[in-house]
């Protein structure tokens, strides 16, 4: 989901051209709200076996709610609209419109600054119908921009409850707040399951290659728009490939440097060409994989002084075991 605020367009058009490639390799379902599209969203029809139906309507084995004889009539919606509050909290919505017609299907929420890198790896690797929402934490608190949410009879009414709290338009993190708030009571918790942060919500500083799922966090604000969606194009081009050798060679290498790379300081008049051995050649102080190896959160140490002493506490032996394993996902 996008709204038409400006810094996102771009950035936007590349995560969305990842994330339909990745649905359409897994045979996954891909539920989409920008300015210009709304797609995924059913709603239940009447149409079904009526040759004059230009809706699209269709019928879903075991989806009750629709207009035909069996109660599974489904035809996709119109255009998506959002409320007036902050437009995070439209995700919450969105998700509720996207589980009808998907009972018990899992649900993969991404915001408009994160992609799948390792287009390899399938959602069941991930999901646990033991619970019905999964989720991970950063060193601040739960991060919202990516969930997997069960279409479950719980979840919808928990969701439905998450979205009428409208004490939480303004709260700090508003609808991360709404969320952590609500999933930490003590008839929420069972149903979460807390997974480590690189399983699914990997920031940009802490990418490994392999890893699944890259969420650029605050890059809009620090690499600007124009550089997180540069940075959002060769993530892409990570994602073409399953080789990940090819994407180690890209971490390992100290020479990316443009138009630079391979040339020398030299004094004027001097050849700026140099043999790789040359101590004045240009180069990175080190390449960009020691960013992320082997300390991972790097980056939050050096950020937050306060930090300095952050473990991800879902990061334990047998985290990633699943209890209970369907395979509907969406």
């Amino acid at each position: 989901m996008v709204n038409d605020v400006w810094f996102f367009q771009d950035l936007a058009s590349t995560t969305l051209r990842n994330k339909r490639r990745y649905a359409a390799r897994h045979g996954y379902e891909l539920v989409v709200h920008t300015p210009s599209e709304t797609a995924g969203i059913l709603v239940p029809s009447d149409a079904c076996g009526d040759a004059a139906d230009t809706t699209g309507a269709h019928r879903r084995p075991g989806q009750a709610g629709g207009g035909g004889a069996d109660g599974d009539c489904w035809a996709p919606t119109g255009p998506f609209q959002l409320d007036d509050r902050a437009p995070t909290f439209g995700k919450i919505k969105l998700a509720l419109a996207a589980c009808a017609a998907r009972d018990d299907y899992w649900l993969l929420w991404t915001d408009a600054d994160a992609m799948v890198v390792n287009q390899s790896l399938p959602l069941t690797d991930l999901v646990d119908d033991a619970y019905d929402i999964l989720a991970t934490k950063d060193w601040f608190m739960l991060n919202a921009g990516v969930l997997l949410m069960r279409c479950s009879a719980w979840n919808v009414g928990f969701l439905t409850k998450v979205y009428a709290a409208s004490q939480f338009d303004t709260a700090v993190a508003l609808d991360q707040s709404a969320l952590a708030e609500f999933m930490d009571a003590r008839d929420a918790r069972r149903h979460v399951k807390w997974l480590p942060k690189w399983s699914m919500n990997v920031y940009t500083e802490e990418y490994r290659p392999g890893d699944f799922l890259v969420h650029m966090a605050g890059k809009l604000y620090e690499a600007t728009p124009a550089g997180t969606a540069a940075i959002a194009r060769q993530l892409d081009v990570f994602s073409r490939t399953n080789d990940v050798s090819l994407i180690e060679a890209f971490f390992d290498t100290r020479y990316l440097l443009g138009y630079y790379s391979g040339t020398c300081v030299v004094k004027e008049g001097e050849d700026r060409q140099c043999g790789q051995a040359d101590g004045r050649r240009l180069r990175l102080e080190a390449p960009l994989g020691e960013w992320s190896t082997p300390d991972r959160y790097k980056h939050v140490k050096l950020r937050h002084a306060s930090n300095r002493g952050w473990k991800d506490a879902a990061d334990v032996p047998g985290a990633m075991d699943i209890k209970v394993r369907r395979l509907r996902t969406a």
